[in-house]
């Protein structure tokens, strides 16, 4: 996005203060040796919830004996009696970290409108045509009166069947959330996706950006069950990641919902309200959540943050953060800062290294096998066109990076997510505007990036006439075998699925899915949806 939050050097927005960050004591794991759920642990209901809303339809005729027909009467019911709209209202109301459970199988209006609900029997056809634990795709809409969860069973051809619709319990921004990381899937040890460092889909954990929420979701073959919601402590949360039984959230502390200021300019994400913060939680293997003491620690600490990402390195120990527009001398503008923390042995941070970008801008990243950092570089964004870059890093084991060949760039506009094959070959990054494109970046042995294809899914891996993504290339994610590449439009709502070349790096579009109905972008549109994994 664009360098513009309107405040510039005069922002008086509300700082915080950066907690101590001295250690804390050792505590163990508080449900050792329980057999079930800790007490701590938010239930959402007796039963989980199963698959999204079931429209119910009942057309009941009286048949008259002496003569006298009656009408019949159509009545479109959750399962508990109650209207989808009584539903979504409900969610509306309820106070962060204490959102009742929805009626099993709910979901919002808004989604009937952009796709049939799921009938009965919706679940046999899943088992039949995937199991969501061995291929599967997930992505939110950040509804601002209901969230949902869209879940799809990968097929072995990479095309997708929609399971269901689930309610998160929470809600969404209603807006465009420049992050990465709304969604992961995995276990409480670690990551299926986006960033792939376990190969079990057993949890699905989502961000609640409107209710300051985390919603964790058990995956089974043929849909998923709400296992609790929790309160993140902090405002707006748009990014998660989990391992080693410790989940980490970021809080952008964001208080302006706009994203379009006029025709060229956004309006940047944390840089109103709180600073954006992290904070800590223990998970079990089921998916419970307990804040951990004193874990919460503030980035850069500057009023414009940009914050972008969360993630734990592959073994844990490093916990990364980036923000995108910060600047570590405080003065102006800056080009951006990557933050990395110890990971202490009792979940709680140790001492963080602020650390300026070989480029500027970054904004979303992966790692590679043996932990070299991979980022993209927005540079500017919208305001400067074809800016894109992306860059590699060594993490030190004092938690300091060293750059491997700086910013490479690759001529797109506002780089912002990126994805590496599973053999190490290759990494895409996306860019939402212009055209909308993917590029692929060769990815040597020793981390060194080289720009291969500036347009992915063109034919010639050049041309974006000849490619087949409009403007809106957002989030992306691989299959487990890194075959499919699947990408979010959040400003159409549709969903893309490419296969992946493995001989040369190119992407051939296999299909479009349009997966929620949204007003156009920049004319109503605030390209909500955000977040998406693949297995």
């Amino acid at each position: 996005m664009p360098k513009q939050c309107g405040h510039q050097e005069a922002c008086g927005c509300q700082n915080s203060v950066d907690p101590s960050s001295q250690a804390q004591p050792f505590a163990p794991h508080p449900d050792n040796g329980s057999p079930g759920p800790p007490a701590w642990a938010t239930a959402v209901g007796d039963r989980p919830m199963r698959r999204g809303r079931r429209l119910l339809v009942k057309a009941a005729v009286l048949v008259a004996i002496v003569g006298v027909t009656a009408a019949a009467t159509l009545v479109i019911s959750g399962r508990d009696g109650r209207t989808t709209m009584e539903l979504a209202g409900q969610a509306a109301e309820q106070p962060a970290g204490q959102v009742s459970p929805p009626a099993a199988g709910a979901q919002p209006a808004a989604a009937d409108a952009a796709q049939g609900a799921p009938v009965e029997g919706a679940g046999t056809r899943a088992a039949a045509e995937g199991d969501l634990r061995k291929g599967a795709v997930f992505v939110q809409s950040n509804d601002e009166v209901a969230n949902e969860v869209v879940a799809f069973a990968r097929r072995a051809d990479g095309r997708l069947t929609e399971v269901g619709r689930y309610p998160t319990g929470g809600v969404g921004s209603g807006s465009f959330e420049d992050s990465a990381q709304g969604i992961v899937l995995g276990t409480a040890e670690g990551e299926a996706a986006p960033i792939q460092n376990v190969d079990k889909a057993e949890l699905l954990f989502v961000v609640n950006a409107g209710s300051g929420t985390i919603s964790v979701f058990r995956v089974n073959p043929d849909g998923l069950e709400l296992v609790n919601q929790t309160s993140t402590g902090g405002k707006r949360p748009v990014s998660l990641t989990v391992n080693n039984g410790l989940l980490y959230v970021l809080n952008s502390g964001e208080s302006d919902r706009r994203l379009i200021l006029g025709p060229t300019t956004a309006l940047e994400n944390c840089g109103h309200g709180d600073l954006p913060t992290v904070t800590g939680f223990r998970v079990t293997p089921d998916g419970a959540l307990q804040p951990i003491a004193d874990s919460t620690r503030t980035l850069s600490g500057r009023g414009r943050s940009g914050c972008s990402q969360v993630s734990f390195t592959p073994d844990g120990r490093t916990l990364v953060v980036t923000e995108r527009i910060a600047s570590l001398s405080g003065q102006g503008a800056g080009k951006g800062a990557i933050a990395t923390f110890e990971v202490r042995y009792d979940g709680s941070l140790g001492r963080k290294r602020m650390h300026e970008p070989s480029g500027a801008g970054p904004f979303g990243f992966t790692f590679t096998r043996d932990g070299k950092l991979i980022t993209s570089e927005q540079n500017g964004g919208l305001g400067n066109p074809g800016g894109g870059h992306a860059a590699a890093y060594e993490i030190n084991g004092d938690r300091t990076l060293k750059q491997i060949n700086g910013s490479v760039a690759n001529r797109q506009t506002d780089s912002c997510w990126v994805v590496v094959t599973d053999d190490q070959r290759y990494a895409f990054v996306s860019s939402p505007f212009d055209d909308g494109i993917i590029s692929t970046y060769r990815l040597a042995a020793d981390g060194s990036l080289s720009l291969l294809h500036p347009v992915s899914s063109a034919r010639d891996g050049k041309d974006s006439k000849n490619d087949d993504l409009p403007q809106g290339a957002t989030d992306i994610s691989l299959s487990r075998d890194t075959k499919f590449l699947y990408q979010l439009n959040s400003f159409e709502g549709s969903l893309y699925v490419f296969a992946v070349n493995g001989q040369n790096g190119l992407l051939s579009l296999v299909e479009r899915l349009p997966v929620f109905q949204l007003e156009p972008f920049g004319k109503g549109g605030e390209a909500a949806p955000f977040g998406l994994a693949a297995f």
